[in-house]
């Protein structure tokens, strides 16, 4: 399968390759599901094994992953509720270990760090430490879709290469209509939809369910509070879905009366996303208050 959107950091890694001018450390940045990790993995394979840097997605050879660390967040499950753990400081150290190695197979090792904003503070500052000390046989790719969770001091130190949602035209060239309007611009997401059939109803059937909240009575929101406090990785993307199903009514209601509201519901949603992500606090009790002012 080819690599879909985004075109021009293909280009610009390729020419890069090319060139010969290879940076120690890049942060790939951008929405969920655009391809960030997809080409972090395609470009790691080209800088150890020397091959051109294609449009093709595949996985790494087998000679290239003896080259290849990759650092991701682990999912923990406590009384039922799943969520993210963040990336521990001893995590970046065993990282750096496996750094310092002799490469196997050419003249490179390449780390990437997906969902690198889980990085907690002390892991980051240990991370800043590889950065200020570049070894001339690594390079580093930092993952994020929440670039201004990472420390200032490592983006600096970083070539950042920008990534975007794909424009519906460019996705109605390689998936259905109903994808499309299911994956809200995301390809990676499209694709997953494509091969898990339980997939593409899940999340049609999160469309009909923000609808239900909207007329459900108190007992019903906080029965759905509770049942999705028990994934919060999966309640996360739910109500990303609602904030772009809300904003594309408004887009197709251009003038409506009830805009400002639609705007509103938009804020209190991002809101909650953002405290669900970033902090500790219990996602019944943040769901309960999200839903009684929806």
């Amino acid at each position: 399968m080819h690599f879909i959107g985004n075109a021009k950091n293909i280009d610009f890694l390729r020419r890069s390759l090319e060139r010969g001018q290879i940076s120690h450390a890049y942060l790939f940045s951008g929405p969920e599901h655009v391809g960030k990790f997809a080409l972090a993995k395609m470009f790691a394979e080209s800088l150890i094994t020397k091959k051109t840097l294609s449009s093709e997605v595949n996985e790494p050879c087998k000679d290239a992953l003896l080259d290849l660390i990759v650092v991701s967040p682990d999912i923990s499950e406590k009384k039922g509720a799943i969520k993210q753990k963040d990336i521990s400081i001893e995590t970046v150290r065993d990282a750096k270990k496996s750094l310092s190695l002799f490469p196997y197979c050419g003249k490179l090792k390449v780390l990437i760090v997906d969902d690198a904003h889980k990085m907690n503070t002390a892991a980051q500052n240990a991370f800043l430490k590889i950065l200020e000390e570049p070894n001339p046989t690594t390079v580093i790719i930092l993952v994020t879709s929440e670039i201004e969770r990472i420390l200032p001091t490592i983006r600096s130190r970083a070539q950042i290469i920008s990534f975007g949602l794909i424009g519906d035209e460019e996705m109605r060239n390689n998936f259905t209509e109903e994808i499309v309007h299911l994956s809200v611009g995301r390809p990676g997401l499209a694709c997953f939809m494509c091969e898990d059939k339980n997939e593409f109803v899940a999340r049609g059937e999160w469309i009909d369910q923000f609808q239900r909240l909207a007329n459900g009575s108190l007992g019903d929101k906080l029965a759905m509070a509770e049942d999705l406090s028990k994934d919060v990785v999966r309640t996360i993307e739910k109500l990303n879905l609602w904030i772009w199903r809300i904003r594309n009514e408004v887009s197709e209601r251009a003038g409506a009366e009830n805009r400002n509201e639609s705007y509103l519901k938009i804020e209190k949603i991002e809101k909650a996303v953002g405290i669900l992500k970033n902090t500790n606090a219990n996602a019944k009790v943040v769901l309960e208050a999200l839903f009684m002012e929806l």
